[in-house]
């Protein structure tokens, strides 16, 4: 029998309503798959995800069929979406509310 070990890595970062430039962002580079896990939404209604091909670039807004990639925030867990596994680099970026905190599970 052979038995797959996969790498899992925990992160909590706060997600701000600024631009990307500022907000937290996560490697996701070495990653097979994510989740995001919230407590308290800090009054925020949507996550706007966008990328950057490295630490230091200018993250941009991720599409998918036109339109930009969101996620509805509520207390729970929810998935990375799919389209950002195509980036390094993940961003973040909230509506409705000024910071929100998650827990980032990252499995590689």
């Amino acid at each position: 029998m052979i038995e797959i070990t996969r790498f899992q890595e925990t992160v909590t970062i706060t997600a701000g309503s600024s631009a990307a430039t500022t907000s937290t962002r996560f490697s996701f580079q070495h990653m097979a798959g994510g989740g995001v896990l919230i407590g308290n939404t800090g009054g925020a209604t949507q996550i706007t995800w966008h990328a950057a091909e490295d630490q230091e670039a200018t993250p941009r807004v991720i599409y998918s069929d036109g339109a930009a990639v969101t996620t509805s925030v509520t207390v729970g867990a929810m998935p990375v979406p799919d389209a950002c596994f195509a980036f390094p680099y993940v961003v973040p970026v909230i509506s409705g509310g000024t910071t929100c905190s998650m827990t980032i599970t990252l499995k590689g």
